[in-house]
């Protein structure tokens, strides 16, 4: 009886010395590291920052130009686009200068806004430098250069305003829009006259 108890207690034993050493081990373990992760957003690149619209921050993703000469006016153009590519749809600046004198003389704006009944709408916005007389408040200025292979300029707009649809508009400080001045550089463009010839 004595050699059961004894045989028993030692089984004992070893099973709490195993059942220690397991919890020992286990205690040792490196614990998880819990990484932390930042939330997905429905961001757009920020692309290159070009002005401030209506006091907001607009930044581009792509920019190019191209300069032709109308054939019947013999007008030359430069027009230099700058675009942001959104989740759903684009936005864009348009610069419109005499291609012989580099001077600014027109600015388009599309931009993707808020529509009073829900949803967004693409509100286009223009303004001539011919059209100072109907919009005495409104300034556009600038100045082009394409003496390299690459287009800088200088654009300065103010009040321009939306040309269709103002009544959807869900914010109506949307309706009239100014950019800050800016200027730019490296921007590429083509040459109609120098690709086709064309005078």
């Amino acid at each position: 009886m004595k050699t059961y108890k004894v045989i028993l207690l030692l089984t004992i034993l070893v099973l709490s010395c195993k059942n220690e050493t397991k919890i020992v081990v286990e205690n040792n373990k490196p614990k998880a590291v819990k990484k932390e992760t930042s939330p997905v957003t429905n961001k757009t690149p920020k692309g290159t920052f070009l002005c401030n619209i209506n006091g907001e921050v607009w930044s581009y993703t792509k920019a190019s130009g191209i300069v032709s000469r109308h054939k019947k006016t013999q007008k030359r153009t430069a027009i230099i686009t700058f675009t942001k590519q959104l989740e759903k749809g684009k936005e864009s600046v348009q610069l419109f200068y005499d291609g012989d004198s580099n001077v600014l003389e027109e600015v388009t704006a599309i931009l993707k806004t808020p529509k009073r009944v829900g949803g967004n709408m693409s509100a286009m916005y223009q303004l001539k430098i011919k059209g100072g007389k109907r919009l005495p408040e409104s300034k556009i200025t600038g100045t082009l250069d394409l003496s390299n292979p690459t287009a800088s300029g200088t654009a300065e707009v103010s009040n321009m305003e939306i040309r269709f649809e103002e009544n959807q508009l869900a914010d109506q400080t949307m309706a009239t829009i100014s950019l800050t001045p800016f200027s730019f550089s490296s921007v590429g463009y083509s040459d109609a006259e120098k690709l086709f010839g064309t005078k």
